[in-house]
């Protein structure tokens, strides 16, 4: 469907005419993103695929446009997209395994990624811009070596104007296709990449203060960083997507911690991503307005729930130490009560040496201490995460004596 040039005119725009070759080096955002640089979009699965689970092409279509009209503003955006299981279902006629099963998905992803991939490549040069595919798993963001690589790869394309779509590689990973994966993956990403802001974009307007389905419900504009919305009601979930409300509520507190903004925006918009971006719409989530990204243990450290902490063996405190994340196989008991998203102590041979947000609640700890990650869902009957606190949510104290410890113990 041809969209006319003139559309751009009432976004305030203002044109280089002086420079032909970029026809809008500026683009006015609204004042909380006034100097947005650097952007990471999720788009769910029920964005981009129709009812039937086929792609919506009028759907890609608007979103590379906005992506590439950015682009040219000056923009650097990352596209975590959603889609692949549910587009790769859609050509799985025969001996299907059971809804849910690991095998489906992974099945399904092997499908849908490269039909995925080749329309969005297509859309792309025909706006003449140039997309690439990175396909990640936890592992990649666990391991520090790993994840400073792909950081690294993610920063080369962004220089040369190249959009990077990021996706969980559902044909391979284990551990990952579960409920709202990708959100995580695009908070993960927004934190990786050091972004101004994290815009997610599903089927609601925005996060309502009760199901948006019930009369009287309320489109909530803004939510400022340290609010609380423990009151509102965020079990609803899409139709097509793997995540709900509460999935992208909880992906979108762990960048505001970090000092970066967030969006959640309806799909049914006119500009899907732009407008957003310059107008009131959606859902809006200050940052930490003093966070310094120098400041992260600190942070860490004053957000530390009293008196709670995870006791640690001598292979998971090494591995700590060498920069790992910490697994359930590595756990030997937990201190008092605290729930997924606490800062607490990790402790070894009773002495806290570092501090880390929890993936799991203590008594669903309790419940996988000793064992290995493969066990999680068959013990909890789901899997968050595979570790219990991942390395990029970890900070090893500078003022614990190592040596005194090592010796206490006999290393």
């Amino acid at each position: 469907m041809f969209r006319p040039v003139g559309r751009f005119l009432s976004y305030k725009l203002i044109n280089l005419r002086f420079k032909p070759q970029a026809k809008y080096m500026y683009m006015k955002f609204r004042n909380e993103i006034k100097d947005l640089k650097r952007v990471v979009v999720k788009v769910g699965s029920n964005v981009i695929t129709k009812k039937n689970g086929k792609m919506d092409n009028r759907k890609l279509r608007a979103i590379v446009e906005d992506i590439c009209e950015l682009t040219e503003a000056g923009v650097e955006v990352v596209l975590v997209s959603s889609g692949a299981v549910s587009i790769g279902k859609h050509f799985l006629k025969k001996h299907l395994p059971k809804k849910g099963r690991i095998d489906l998905q992974q099945s399904a992803s092997s499908i849908g990624q490269p039909k995925l991939l080749n329309i969005y490549s297509r859309l792309f040069e025909e706006n003449q811009h140039i997309c690439s595919q990175i396909l990640l798993t936890h592992d990649d963001f666990r391991n520090r070596k790993r994840f400073l690589h792909v950081k690294q790869t993610v920063d080369v394309l962004l220089k040369n104007k190249v959009v990077p779509i990021l996706n969980e590689n559902d044909s391979i990973s284990y551990s990952e296709i579960t409920v709202g994966d990708n959100d995580h993956l695009a908070a993960q990403a927004a934190q990786m990449t050091n972004a101004d802001l994290l815009l997610v974009i599903t089927s609601a307007k925005g996060l309502y203060d009760r199901d948006p389905n019930e009369e009287g419900a309320q489109l909530i504009g803004k939510v400022s960083y340290g609010d609380s919305i423990d009151h509102v009601d965020m079990s609803t979930k899409t139709n097509v997507g793997r995540g709900g409300m509460e999935s992208k509520v909880y992906a979108v507190n762990k960048v505001t911690q970090m000092g970066i903004s967030a969006i959640i925006a309806s799909k049914d918009n006119d500009r899907i991503i732009i407008d957003p971006l310059v107008q009131d719409n959606g859902t809006l989530f200050e940052p930490r307005h003093n966070y310094d990204p120098e400041h992260r243990k600190s942070w860490l450290l004053s957000m530390k729930k009293h008196k709670c902490a995870i006791e640690v063996d001598r292979g998971a405190y090494e591995a700590l130490l060498d920069g790992k994340s910490l697994f359930p196989k590595g756990i030997i008991t937990t201190e008092g009560s605290f729930f997924k998203g606490d800062s607490i102590d990790i402790c070894y041979a009773g002495e806290a040496f570092a501090s880390g947000i929890t993936e799991y609640d203590s008594t669903e700890i309790e419940l996988i201490k000793r064992k290995h990650s493969d066990d999680i869902e068959d013990i909890l009957g789901h899997k968050a995460k595979s570790e219990v606190v991942h390395t990029i949510n970890l900070v090893v104290s500078e003022e614990v004596d190592h040596d005194k410890i090592s010796e206490t113990t006999g290393m």
